[in-house]
């Protein structure tokens, strides 16, 4: 005899569900209020670079790895990712993962680290406005 499609209880003979050991190993983060997915939409469409009035667009600009390692702090974060830096500060609290996380990559090339648990993510789009400019290592 089958089970009812309303039961709640489970055949004996079925198998719990694999879990993939990226699922298991991530711990759920609960993001601050005002810091969801249509929160940060909404923030970035302000330039969220973090330079100073008057700094060259990012097409000119070039970060080096010694100047990259010099922002690698939660209140001053940047990160390279597919040859691009990002000023990620404004992003740190929204990120899905928790601060921890996103913090692996401040201040170095995330783009490993990145491209492993975010592939499908167009950063280009996601932090357009957080873009200084060039990774030249």
């Amino acid at each position: 005899m089958f089970p009812s499609p309303n039961s709640n209880q489970r055949a004996s003979n079925s198998l719990p569900l694999p879990q993939s050991s990226a699922s298991r190993a991530r711990q759920k983060v609960v993001l601050q209020p005002g810091h969801s997915p249509l929160d940060w939409a909404n923030l970035k469409s302000k330039n969220l670079r973090g330079l100073p009035p008057g700094a060259p667009p990012p097409q000119f600009v070039k970060v080096t790895p010694k100047e990259l390692k010099l922002h690698n702090k939660v209140d001053d974060c940047w990160t390279s990712i597919n040859g691009k830096v990002y000023n990620i500060t404004p992003y740190v609290n929204f990120h899905p993962g928790g601060v921890k996380e996103i913090m692996k990559s401040a201040g170095r090339d995330g783009t490993m680290l990145f491209n492993k648990y975010h592939s499908w993510v167009s950063v280009d789009r996601m932090l357009s406005n957080c873009l200084i400019g060039r990774y030249e290592p």
